[in-house]
């Protein structure tokens, strides 16, 4: 049996070959660095937990009849319906009281807790203990 043909491999050939492993390699690695992103921000419950304490912590800043700031901005007392609510920072959570009858955990897992009030905004700003900082800005409506 002859062959006929015995041009054998190319260099072109090995360049294009080449270039298509290179090609593979980086869609191969790009798909390694995004899955490793988006599987730490998946089991990282932070910003889940922020946002369900933003969602309810502003469920009480609605028709409000008063609100103060207490233990050197660590802590706000907020009255409303003739029912008071104090949210304070105590060891790694902070709290919630209602009439000063027991306490529910409302985040957990926080170094330090900053409250500041101005006019009709509301400035919480917490730092996790991943080191994670969290701040937002509530409008708070009074009742008339």
């Amino acid at each position: 049996m002859k062959i006929r043909d015995q041009s054998g491999y190319t260099l072109l050939e090995g360049i294009l070959h080449l270039a298509v492993f290179m090609l593979f390699a980086q869609v191969v690695a790009g798909t390694m660095w995004w899955m490793t992103n988006a599987e730490a921000n998946v089991t990282d419950t932070t910003e889940t937990e922020w946002a369900l304490f933003i969602q309810y912590a502003d469920s009480y800043l609605t028709e409000v009849d008063s609100i103060a700031v207490h233990d050197n901005s660590k802590g706000i007392t907020i009255e409303k319906n003739e029912m008071k609510y104090k949210l304070e920072s105590y060891q790694n959570v902070i709290r919630k009281t209602k009439n000063m009858d027991g306490h529910e955990h409302m985040l957990v897992n926080i170094e330090s807790f900053f409250v500041e009030v101005i006019g009709n905004s509301l400035r919480m700003r917490v730092v996790f203990l991943n080191d994670v900082e969290k701040e937002h800005v509530f409008y708070v409506t009074y009742a008339r």
